[in-house]
């Protein structure tokens, strides 16, 4: 169900990227105990349907709302209508997943399922780099055989770019604005700085 739903909504560079992810994140779930009773389907959903909004063409995509948000939103309505064995703490909790899944300093905090789908997400783009020597190169490589990387850095700079050219006030206090820092013409310009608007006179 939701695999379907993730590959009618994704390119392939980006399906292959939320299939990365819930593998990866299965495969720390078996080597940590405090992931061991987890709810499963809760993370698959999360993971395959993380980033239904990243891409500002999306149908899902708003133009006032971070697209954490804006996945999480069509993750939860599509499980609205499809898996009515979902009750709300598990719709809950995929929503948070999604919401919380570029915000790790967050959701390392929050429930297993949450912290989980970060995690997984975060070993797609460290790969054996990731903390804790949990994911070895052999076990990165061998996912990476089945679900290749072909353009992935390409295709995650273009969409995180395209985030900072069409809604640049959804990226401002977060990861993105990196983005929109170093490839986007004229971005910085359009920050707002914290301690200015604390700062500055009534």
């Amino acid at each position: 169900m939701a695999i379907e739903f993730a590959k009618k909504n994704l390119d392939q560079v980006s399906f292959n990227h939320v299939s990365r992810s819930w593998v990866f994140g299965a495969i720390l779930a078996s080597k940590i105990p405090a992931f061991a009773k987890i709810d499963f389907e809760v993370h698959a959903v999360s993971a395959l349907l993380h980033d239904l909004a990243w891409d500002h063409l999306s149908p899902f995509s708003t133009p006032d709302k971070r697209f954490e948000v804006d996945g999480a939103n069509a993750a939860r309505k599509f499980l609205e209508q499809e898996a009515p064995h979902f009750d709300y703490r598990r719709l809950q909790l995929v929503w948070d997943s999604i919401a919380l899944h570029a915000t790790p300093s967050i959701a390392q905090h929050k429930e297993p399922e949450v912290a989980l789908c970060t995690m997984g997400v975060t070993v797609d783009f460290l790969g054996p780099r990731f903390p804790g020597a949990l994911i070895t190169s052999d076990e990165y490589n061998s996912v990476v055989k089945e679900l290749p990387l072909v353009q992935f850095k390409e295709s995650v700079k273009r969409k995180l770019c395209g985030l900072c050219e069409n809604k640049p006030q959804t990226t401002y206090d977060n990861f993105v604005r990196d983005f929109g820092q170093r490839f986007v013409d004229g971005y910085s310009a359009k920050l707002i700085n914290a301690v200015d608007m604390l700062l500055e006179d009534d």
